[in-house]
């Protein structure tokens, strides 16, 4: 039961932030106030989405930690959520960091920027397939072998 409770506060919270990220980011007077080369809309959607993606991580971990029996068919999974949100979030990090850092990347930053986000998108792309073959796919393996066990032969 902990794991829809925690997907409920998590998802409700993740939506909120985005949002009102969205929403105070489009308020005229946001976008008008400048300070150098940051707008504050700028800097109120990267605070409102990074909240939004720093809680569906920490939501993710939250889902992954959860024992409990409510969702038995979800078990085998469970190893795979942490590194599966991870390659979701990465994407989606990249734009939000670069409302607060594109007015600072010059010709030179702005490719190692790129290419830092696209060693992590890579590195998280492994995480899920290693941690899909060494942790979830031999429970999967398990969990099927079972069910075929308790199966009365005709």
């Amino acid at each position: 039961m902990q794991t829809k409770k925690w997907l409920m506060q998590y998802g409700v919270a993740v939506a909120l932030a985005a949002l009102f990220a969205a929403i105070l980011g489009q308020i005229p007077l946001f976008r008008e106030t400048m300070v150098g080369k940051f707008r504050a809309s700028n800097l109120v959607q990267f605070i409102g989405y990074g909240a939004a993606l720093i809680t569906l991580l920490l939501g993710a971990r939250q889902i992954a930690a959860d024992r409990s029996d409510a969702w038995k068919g979800l078990g085998p999974f469970r190893e795979i959520v942490v590194p599966a949100s991870t390659l979701v979030v990465l994407p989606l990090a990249y734009q939000v960091l670069l409302l607060v850092l594109g007015p600072l990347l010059g010709k030179v930053g702005k490719p190692v920027y790129n290419w830092m986000f696209v060693i992590g998108i890579i590195a998280s792309s492994c995480w899920v397939i290693v941690t899909w073959v060494q942790k979830c796919a031999p429970q999967f393996a398990d969990t099927g072998n079972e069910r075929s066990e308790r199966k009365p032969a005709a």
